[in-house]
């Protein structure tokens, strides 16, 4: 998220008042070296889809974006899987938030959805990646779908996906060679699993490069675009978390 004045982060509450929620930090979990989840209840009625985009200030100019992981509305409560970065604000914020902390979330519309008429989904990402990907877990065990998928994680992340019970396999992110890995870890896998999954909806989100050639890798695959949802989470050397 770009930086934004007082005067203009102030304007942006105004005009989205209606999709702001004042809520509570009630509880906070360290899922790996860099990852935390925190669980936010509301006073008012949250009325939220996995995927959803959430606006968070994390200081008094600065915004930054996140995506719902769980949702819980007998609870009213939701969660967000944050990727602690060494530095960035909203890394900063999310370290020190505790519980009974009080903020406000604003929802923004989803910019990855769930593709309901397809029976098979496949997830790339990376840290940024695993608070979708866990909500998009969830929806498929209980569909009765089937999700599989690979992610770049740093090594001491990779315990991560044990804690949050995510089936999908991880590869070891290369800063240098983004996705390299990840497609290797395709090029191995068996041809006939791949027949069974070429026709998949396909989710990628996470470092814009690994996006782009592993997007690129899928379609001299075969894979057509519309199989294909993505979004771009950071890049290196761009103002970020």
């Amino acid at each position: 998220m770009p930086n934004l004045s007082p005067w203009l982060a102030n304007t942006l509450e105004k005009v989205i008042r209606n999709k702001t929620h004042e809520v509570t930090v009630v509880e906070t979990k360290v899922l790996g070296d860099d990852l935390k989840q925190i669980t936010f209840e509301a006073s008012n009625e949250l009325d939220l889809i996995p995927g959803n985009g959430i606006l968070i200030q994390v200081n008094v100019a600065e915004y930054r974006y996140y995506t719902i992981s769980d949702f819980n509305r007998e609870a009213n409560t939701c969660q967000i899987i944050f990727y602690l970065k060494p530095q960035g604000p909203g890394s900063v914020w999310a370290k020190n938030v505790q519980k009974g902390d009080c903020l406000a979330l604003i929802v923004d519309q989803a910019e990855i959805q769930y593709d309901l008429n397809a029976n098979q989904h496949f997830f790339f990402g990376d840290e940024t990646s695993i608070g979708l990907y866990e909500s998009f877990g969830k929806i498929a065990t209980n569909l009765e779908h089937e999700y599989f998928g690979i992610l770049e994680l740093k090594e001491e992340n990779h315990s991560a996906l044990k804690n949050i019970k995510l089936l999908i396999d991880a590869v070891s992110s290369e800063v240098m060679f983004p996705a390299e890995n990840a497609i290797e870890w395709m090029e191995n896998m068996h041809p006939k699993c791949w027949d069974m999954w070429k026709g998949a909806k396909f989710y990628l989100t996470g470092r814009e490069k690994s996006v782009q050639r592993f997007k690129k890798y899928l379609k001299n695959k075969g894979v057509s675009s519309l199989q294909i949802q993505s979004s771009f989470y950071w890049e290196k050397g761009r103002m970020g978390n």
